[in-house]
């Protein structure tokens, strides 16, 4: 048998784990570093891309269309703070693997999230919401 301090410490122990179990993991980050670093993850594969260099082209176009609705590949690549020759490079990437749409008016493209885009990059990014119990 345990002496009565060793059980009160066990029993401390044990009540502090369980609270902590049944306590929802804390949301997380929304510093722009982490942000890009949970969009760049999502972009591995089965998205196919390989390099880190076009992870954080990729994300920093995302974030961009997150934040506006709908740019021109101009705007685009000025938001996400890439040159035309990446920029439009990345556009396109955006567009084949189908993270967003393309509509031409005019001369310009115009770029936003696809439907299924924008309802996978808010579990990203928000992170999963805790499941009623």
């Amino acid at each position: 048998m345990l002496p009565p301090s060793a059980a009160d410490t066990l029993a401390a122990r044990f009540a502090q784990r369980l609270i902590e179990r049944d306590a929802p993991p804390p949301p997380p980050s929304q510093e722009p570093a982490a942000v890009l670093a949970r969009i760049q993850a999502w972009l591995l594969p089965p998205q196919g891309v390989r390099d880190a260099r076009t992870h954080l082209r990729l994300a920093r176009m995302l974030v961009a269309l997150m934040e506006h609705p709908e740019l021109d590949t101009e705007q685009l690549q000025a938001a996400a703070g890439l040159g035309w020759r990446a920029g439009s490079r990345m556009a396109l990437e955006l567009f084949t693997r189908g993270l967003t749409l393309r509509e031409r008016r005019g001369r310009f493209f115009y770029h936003r999230l696809t439907r299924t885009a924008e309802d996978a990059l808010l579990v990203v990014v928000a992170g999963p919401q805790p499941v009623a119990s």
